[in-house]
């Protein structure tokens, strides 16, 4: 069956709604497949009858969608038995363009690991307007931009405070720098690797260089570990 649905996106787009609503009347009419009920603040053009998408392939209807007296939407949908390992309470659930973008609306399920507990049938699972994974990235990309811009401007403020704080400042960003960049699980950005970190390491070198010729070779130690660490993540 999964072949079946792989060829499906390999229709002409002019037959892709056809099929669309075809497969859904499979489901529905075939009773091969298990309903529960979403929760939406909005549908953004979703219908009766719009597929259920998973990994770029169609696993179920939307059957029914009811407008409830708390101003939310009851977007009842039935999947596929051959489906149902793709909506468990890992799940993520939010309305978008199916892979056809001519095809209108879906209900795209998102599962951010494999496993879990089916969904119940009958229950009713909060959704999203929007992918959780993209605005997540989005979100991510936004506090990058802010550390980026936070690491740029101490590097300018370097230049106009004393050297002895000078010394802290410098120990604080890189600890923040590497928490963040620990706690994220992600590469450090182009713009801090490119062009603030080679900053940072000039910084770095001229205070540890003064800070020798003071006698004050732990500091300048210190330093430089915790810069080896920025690097090496």
């Amino acid at each position: 069956m999964r072949r079946f649905y792989s060829a499906f996106f390999r229709l002409p787009h002019l037959f892709h709604s056809i099929v669309t609503v075809l497969i859904g009347a499979v489901f529905v009419a075939g009773c091969t497949g298990y309903g529960f009920t979403i929760s939406f603040d909005q549908v953004n053009g979703l219908k009766q009858n719009d597929p259920v998408i998973f990994e770029g392939t169609p696993v179920g209807q939307v059957k029914k969608i009811t407008y409830t007296e708390d101003a939310i939407f009851l977007v009842s949908v039935v999947i596929g038995d051959t489906f149902s390992d793709c909506a468990t309470q890992d799940s993520r659930f939010f309305i978008g363009h199916g892979p056809d973008q001519t095809a209108g609306m879906a209900v795209i399920i998102e599962q951010p690991r494999t496993g879990g507990k089916k969904i119940p049938a009958d229950a009713v699972v909060d959704g999203s307007t929007k992918s959780p994974a993209a605005a997540a990235a989005a979100s991510m990309e936004e506090m990058w931009q802010a550390m980026e811009k936070k690491m740029a401007d101490l590097m300018a403020q370097l230049e106009t405070i004393p050297e002895t704080d000078e010394y802290q400042a410098l120990k604080d960003a890189m600890a923040e720098l590497e928490q963040k960049l620990r706690a994220s699980g992600q590469k450090m950005g182009d713009t801090l690797k490119n062009d603030v970190l080679p900053l940072m390491e000039e910084k770095i070198k001229a205070l540890s260089d003064s800070l020798r010729q003071k006698g004050q070779e732990n500091k300048a130690d210190d330093l430089e570990k915790d810069f080896g660490r920025l690097q090496d993540i």
